[in-house]
């Protein structure tokens, strides 16, 4: 076995299993490792945006997941979505403004994430949460998300769900670049790479040809913009580019020097976000 990827199992809280491992035990452990996030703790500033929410759960096919609302029950519909080992008060900086502009706002811990339950997540999962909630809260308006919530918005939209628009925050543009970095560096040799690959897979019920942004941008099924840094350090700018050129009316937001999270509390960005939700139609 791997040193490096026992290290990175242990370290994630993943049992290792004992005796001899073949390649197969290999690439079902490193997958296990990859759709364990760690938790992580929610600054003060994210509970100061919590405590003007509405506490309380939303029953999706992941379980009963932590979730937060803001608003009227009446008023058009936006939800948040954060992305991998995040929260999702890490957009609450979205929510007065967006209240002020007559919406109701939802945010939620995913799967394996913050005070939801859970073990695994990955963006199948996360999308069939999002392809959910219509029938748990309504018709839904919009969606903004965050990297890996940016890609679950678009891909449950290939499962029923149906907003009026679409607002990414630096979305990774498809999964099998993820998993080719995480396997470099657990230093996956070729053909335990090909069965991490399978083993991903099989975990998330989902092909990876389809964990494409690309795939749902050739479809085009409602108005996007995306923002990003072009010097972002954890998704790549230019499969934002080639996202919004695949995307029909879609608009890129170049966004130098807010880098991957201070992103979601930049005012302009912000402003723009709400202009571009209230002006769908």
């Amino acid at each position: 076995m791997h040193p490096r990827l026992i290290e990175t199992a242990r370290s994630r809280g993943v049992p290792v299993p004992a005796g001899p491992h073949d390649d197969a035990a290999v690439g079902e452990l490193a997958a296990a490792v990859y759709l364990t996030p760690a938790r992580t703790r929610r600054p003060p500033r994210e509970e100061g945006y919590l405590a003007t929410a509405r506490r309380g759960t939303l029953p999706t096919p992941a379980g009963e997941l932590a979730a937060w609302t803001w608003g009227e029950a009446e008023h058009p519909l936006v939800v948040l979505v954060h992305g991998w080992e995040g929260r999702g008060s890490q957009l609450g900086a979205l929510a007065a403004p967006l209240v002020a502009a007559g919406f109701r706002v939802v945010a939620f811990d995913g799967p394996a994430h913050g005070d939801s339950p859970g073990t695994e997540a990955s963006v199948p999962l996360f999308a069939t949460v999002l392809a959910a909630l219509p029938a748990i809260l309504g018709p839904v308006h919009a969606v903004a998300g965050h990297s890996l919530g940016g890609a679950s918005a678009g891909l449950a939209t290939t499962l029923g769900l149906a907003p009026r628009g679409l607002v990414f925050f630096a979305p990774p543009l498809w999964q099998r670049g993820r998993l080719e970095y995480a396997a470099d560096r657990m230093e996956l040799a070729p053909e335990m790479r090909r069965l991490f690959f399978a083993a991903v897979e099989r975990r998330t019920h989902w092909p990876l040809e389809r964990a494409d942004l690309r795939v749902v941008a050739r479809a085009a099924p409602c108005p996007l913009v995306v923002f990003h840094d072009p010097g972002d350090a954890d998704t790549d700018y230019t499969g934002s580019a080639e996202l919004v050129a695949l995307w029909a009316g879609a608009r890129l937001v170049p966004c130098p020097g807010r880098g991957h999270n201070r992103i979601l509390t930049t005012p302009d960005v912000i402003a723009e976000t709400v202009r571009f939700i209230a002006a769908l139609p």
